[in-house]
């Protein structure tokens, strides 16, 4: 056991998948490995070694994949790199002889995958852009019928403003959600390629379609049960490594003899279970199988992948004129010796809120305070707060805190689902976020009168005003009715109208039934003249006009 069985299991599948393909092309060609090992043991094996390389390069430019189609120029410098680097590992002693030798062949190959011969770029994932964001979140929103719906559009929420591959959020846990200084609402997790922790933030949008906060709302309190991951419909990520990491080797042993050191084995002869788990889909598959099953349907005519929502933000916030140093930094893109000192004197928290804000479609210059239940009174904000206690039952009041989510932080949520929560219920009243959130309400005492009270108390806030009225002022163009301020009222009065309309539909089936209950009741003297009869006997009733 040594420190290479601590790599990334990713990396070590690469390499792994890397080897069984170069074993299989010295197959193809007639040669047994054992015959290959002899052969680095001659004069020219250096020469040698490389001509292998070359060939295998050959093997790979021209190899087929399952559809019949040529392999993607990222495969195969993916294969071809794993590849040179398993073989410099098993012949260390040739290394510095041909590592240059096959770089420059490494780029030949890159250069011809790019635009093969057909002179064409190898096609790349499109771009997401923000419009075709809102297009695949409102269908999920209005069509939501279990809480995955609501976990779903988070994810691709989420991977959209965090410039984030969609491994990174199978990491993402309730208790790295945090407010911190300022009302910055903040998102910790590790970016699971290189292994980096950062700490990035998200502001409020006033289109509730694509906020992100109302995205992680949503899907908070649409959970059944408490799980310390944020959105508990992803894969687990497979952080185990398939070998045994007991440090068993007595250090005087690895001193007396350290090429005893075992290396990472490739395991040609695998059980079908092997098989099995690294043939169960990943994180990738799923976000792609979301994607066909949405992007078509909401009108999105481009075919995403995963990988289109990192591109998509980061191509959004560039054409606002952000600093590129910024955009790198927040997609913990790997940068040379020193851009990484550059960022490391520079990258302060500002800059990436200021992305965040771009992203938001908010000014970058302007502060964007966070929505809070603050603003309400003590009393007002007792009756919120035992609404929001039944509303994120699986993740607030648990025993373990890896499954609880800050308690500031279920503030800002609540403000913002209740200051949305009348667009919410416009675009799909039979959701079942919007179920929930109306149920939980009257198991407290209230009713949706209330919400919708406190919904437009939050939409009046002066600070919601500023926020609004300074997005306003960016495009001079916009027509008034899609002000934000417009949107929510006219959603709020439509909501008003409705309970309206029911409330009067309720006073006229109590007056239908208060007036049938009279029609079936005796007059007033009716009831006079049978109460005197019931309280005199017949016998001294005397008739008028017969002799005593």
């Amino acid at each position: 056991m040594s420190l290479k069985d601590l790599a990334p299991l990713n990396t070590k599948r690469a390499r792994e998948s890397a080897a069984r393909l170069f074993l299989k092309f010295v197959e193809d060609e007639g040669v047994t490995w054992e015959y290959l090992e002899v052969c680095m043991q001659r004069e020219n094996a250096a020469l040698l070694l490389s001509a292998v390389v070359d060939k295998f390069g050959m093997y790979l430019a021209f190899k087929e994949g399952r559809k019949g189609q040529l392999l993607a120029r990222h495969s195969v410098m993916q294969y071809y790199r794993q590849a040179k680097n398993w073989l410099l590992d098993k012949f260390p002693q040739h290394r510095a002889a041909i590592e240059k030798t096959l770089l420059t062949k490494g780029q030949v190959l890159e250069r011809y995958c790019m635009k093969r011969e057909s002179g064409v770029f190898v096609n790349k994932a499109p771009a997401c852009t923000k419009k075709g964001l809102k297009q695949m979140i409102e269908y999920l929103y209005s069509t939501a019928n279990t809480s995955g719906d609501y976990n779903d559009a988070a994810l691709l929420c989420l991977l959209w403003y965090l410039f984030g591959r969609a491994s990174d959020l199978t990491l993402l846990r309730k208790a790295n959600l945090s407010v911190g200084s300022g009302d910055i609402f903040f998102v910790r997790f590790i970016r699971v390629k290189t292994s980096e922790e950062q700490g990035l933030s998200l502001c409020l949008n006033d289109d509730f379609v694509t906020c992100p906060l109302l995205a992680i709302a949503l899907a908070l309190i649409t959970q059944s049960s408490p799980t310390a991951a944020l959105l508990n419909q992803l894969p687990e990520h497979q952080a185990q490594s398939q070998t045994s990491l007991t440090p068993a080797t007595p250090l005087i042993n690895l001193t007396d003899h350290p090429e005893d050191v075992p290396d990472l084995q490739v395991p040609i002869n695998r059980s079908p279970e092997d098989k099995q788990t690294d043939s169960a889909p990943g994180i990738h598959n799923y976000v792609n199988r979301v994607l066909d099953r949405v992007a078509k349907k909401a009108g999105v005519a481009e075919r995403l992948t995963s990988h289109s929502f990192r591109r998509g933000g980061a191509q959004h916030a560039n054409g606002a004129g952000m600093c590129v140093q910024w955009i790198f930094d927040r997609g913990a893109w790997n940068m040379s010796a020193a851009n990484k000192a550059f960022a490391y004197v520079f990258n302060t928290p500002s800059e990436d809120h200021k992305v965040a804000r771009v992203l938001s479609s908010n000014d970058p210059e302007k502060a964007v305070p966070l929505l809070s239940l603050d603003a309400f009174d003590s009393e007002t904000q007792v009756k919120i707060r035992s609404v929001a206690s039944a509303l994120f039952t699986a993740s607030s009041g648990l025993e373990m805190p890896q499954y609880n989510v800050n308690e500031r932080v279920l503030d800002t949520l609540m403000a913002y689902l209740l200051k949305h929560y009348p667009q919410l219920k416009k675009l799909g009243a039979d959701g079942p976020a919007v179920q929930r959130i109306e149920a939980c309400t009257r198991d407290k005492g209230f009713s949706s009168n209330d919400l919708l009270a406190w919904s437009s108390y939050l939409a009046g806030d002066k600070s919601t005003n500023t926020i609004q009225a300074g997005a306003a002022t960016q495009d001079t163009s916009t027509v008034f009715t899609k002000h934000p301020m417009y949107i929510h009222q006219a959603a709020l009065i439509e909501q008003l109208i409705q309970a309206n309309h029911k409330l009067d539909m309720r006073l006229s089936i109590m007056e239908a039934k208060f007036y049938n209950k009279q029609e079936d009741t005796p007059t007033t003297n009716e009831v006079s003249i049978n109460t005197e009869s019931k309280n005199h006997p017949p016998s001294d009733v005397v008739p008028l006009g017969l002799p005593t």
